[in-house]
């Protein structure tokens, strides 16, 4: 009988290190020994809700030549017979670090015209402070293109770039965490195909796929157009993911088709409507109203999403395009950013939604109707 008393007292402590060891490695929390059968509980209930994510995946047009691909903008969709199973951890380098952009000296003549300069002249004058801060390393981009020219990382660098100057204008750059983003072009289909198959997922009409849990994507380079797309694309989930964690649908593949055509003039970034969704700046497909798309998280896993992203394409396109739509898409992401291991819901979205925006399917559908303006930014 004692002996046996043992063995339940042995077991029990097995089984509370084990529990231990789980906790560790599946939530990294520190294991309660003051609580054991509670903590127990508490890791049961967190890994049953624990968020299942999926890699997302950008389509690839079939049957497409690669001289055609030059002039033809692919739409983007997502195949989601995959899944990963992640721990919801931080994934961002910390905080992004900037430098002060510099004064600048002005003075006026005695002609009366006014003069600035970023040089400090031998007379006495004003200085005007811009309050401009500069960012020292918005991300650390690993970026591995085996026969690709040297062109395109910095090409694909700019853009990035231009990616968090406009997230930093929305909910400011204090609020931006630097990215650690792992892109691998490759430059042959079968390569393509045999590292997404190596990594669970499935590359059948895909251009590109993005993996939560290593927090890496891989694209396949068709032509240089394409592929600065599809890597855009797919940077732009990572970023999402490290800047605001678990977000709705609609929002992370929306910002994704966004920032899909994005060029620079100069030290200004612009982003033009997405041709893929677009013919001479006015939309070619229909849309879901926003209200109805938040609604819809579910649907992107049933049959044709083309006009999931061109909808949400369009939503952020939309709330981009006005003041007071950026402030509701920082009200959202700044939210979102404070939970990142959970979505906001569709009904508190939808909240939000009509009490910054009342007159939104109005506007909404008024602005559907006009032509498209490119962002600065």
């Amino acid at each position: 009988m004692f002996k046996t008393k043992l063995r339940v007292v042995f077991v029990f402590f097995v089984l509370l290190i084990a529990s231990a060891l789980i906790a560790n490695h599946f939530t990294g929390r520190v294991f309660n020994y003051s609580d054991p059968i509670g903590e127990v509980k508490r890791i049961y209930n967190y890994l049953a809700s624990q968020i299942v994510t999926e890699p997302l995946s950008t389509k690839r047009p079939e049957k497409v030549s690669t001289t055609t691909l030059q002039h033809t903008l692919v739409s983007a969709d997502n195949h989601l017979s995959q899944v990963n199973n992640t721990r919801c951890v931080d994934v961002s380098l910390g905080e992004v670090k900037y430098k002060r952009n510099g004064d600048i000296f002005t003075w006026t003549d005695s002609e009366g015209v006014p003069h600035f300069s970023d040089k400090k002249p031998d007379f006495a004058v004003a200085t005007y402070n811009p309050d401009f801060v500069e960012s020292l390393d918005y991300f650390d981009l690993t970026l591995n293109t085996p026969n690709l020219p040297s062109s395109f990382n910095q090409e694909l660098r700019i853009k990035l770039n231009t990616v968090f100057k406009a997230y930093g204008q929305v909910i400011g750059v204090h609020a931006l965490k630097k990215v650690k983003l792992n892109l691998t072009v490759l430059a042959t289909r079968s390569a393509y195909e045999s590292a997404i198959k190596h990594r669970g997922g499935d590359p059948k009409n895909t251009a590109g796929m993005y993996f939560h849990g290593s927090n890496s994507a891989f694209i396949h380079y068709d032509n240089g157009q394409s592929a600065m797309r599809t890597s855009v694309h797919e940077a732009v989930h990572a970023i999402n993911k490290a800047v605001l964690g678990y977000t709705p649908r609609w929002l992370n593949e929306g910002f994704a088709e966004y920032f899909e055509l994005t060029k620079n003039n100069m030290q200004t970034g612009i982003v033009e409507p997405n041709r893929s969704w677009t013919k001479n700046n006015n939309i070619t497909k229909s849309v879901f109203t926003i209200n109805w798309l938040i609604g819809l998280e579910d649907t992107w896993k049933k049959g044709d999403n083309s006009k999931l992203y061109a909808s949400s394409w369009a939503a952020i396109y939309f709330l981009m395009d006005t003041q007071a739509g950026r402030a509701l898409l920082k009200n959202i992401m700044l939210t979102e950013q404070q939970s990142p291991c959970s979505k906001l819901s569709a009904k508190k979205l939808k909240k939000m939604l009509y009490t910054q925006l009342p007159n939104l399917k109005r506007e909404y559908s008024q602005w559907l109707k006009m032509p498209f303006r490119a962002h600065n930014f």
